[in-house]
């Protein structure tokens, strides 16, 4: 087994046996993904971000990255100057740096973390800073609204594999109460509301 595997199946190892109500994000029970060999996508669905998780063995460095929802490559000059100025002053907190990424160029924010010492503390740290920083950025470029609706998006998408997953109805009421925090009106009407509509198109009904 590489460094690289080895430091990636703790980290995943940490972030699946995590349990609601814990002190730290990576005691939080993570819902965890294999994207490649290298790399996993990690969401929690009180804050559902996607968090890629990736590993560089030729030096050594775990990386934490979140892309932000905003193409730059079809703004003007002006614009993207505007929107990478904002973002460069954010590169003052430790840790955190800006990158773009794909076609579109998205920007991302990205956390490296060395294979050498990594430890769960680090790595939780790591998780605090990228989530606050994501949370910054948002604020900062105006996006709150966008991202509302987003993240929203992004729960019922959990909630979507878990019914694909065959979780009854009373289990998904009470992983959106201890997972997400939500009131359980809340949970109850996401719940009811998403397993009518599979029933109205024949994949129901769900007990």
């Amino acid at each position: 087994m590489t460094k690289c595997s080895e430091v990636l199946n703790q980290i995943i190892t940490w972030l699946k046996q995590g349990k609601p109500g814990a002190d730290k994000l990576v005691d939080f029970p993570w819902e965890v993904e294999e994207k490649d060999n290298n790399t996993y996508i990690a969401i929690h669905p009180m804050f559902p971000i996607k968090i890629f998780i990736g590993c560089d063995e030729e030096i050594g460095v775990i990386r934490l990255q979140t892309i932000l929802d905003v193409e730059t490559i079809s703004l003007n000059n002006d614009e993207r100057l505007v929107l990478y100025h904002k973002l460069l002053k954010l590169n003052a907190s430790p840790l955190t740096k800006f990158i773009l990424v794909g076609d579109e160029d998205l920007p991302a924010i990205a956390v490296d973390l060395s294979t050498k010492t990594l430890g769960k503390d680090e790595f939780n740290d790591a998780l605090a800073l990228l989530l606050a920083t994501v949370n910054a950025s948002i604020k900062l470029l105006g996006l709150e609204e966008v991202y509302s609706s987003k993240l929203f998006m992004e729960l019922l998408n959990l909630v979507k594999k878990h019914i694909e997953e065959g979780w009854g109805r009373e289990k998904l009421i009470n992983y959106l109460i201890k997972n997400a925090k939500l009131k359980k009106e809340q949970a109850v009407e996401i719940v009811d509301s998403l397993l009518k509509g599979l029933e109205r198109v024949g994949t129901g009904p769900y007990m």
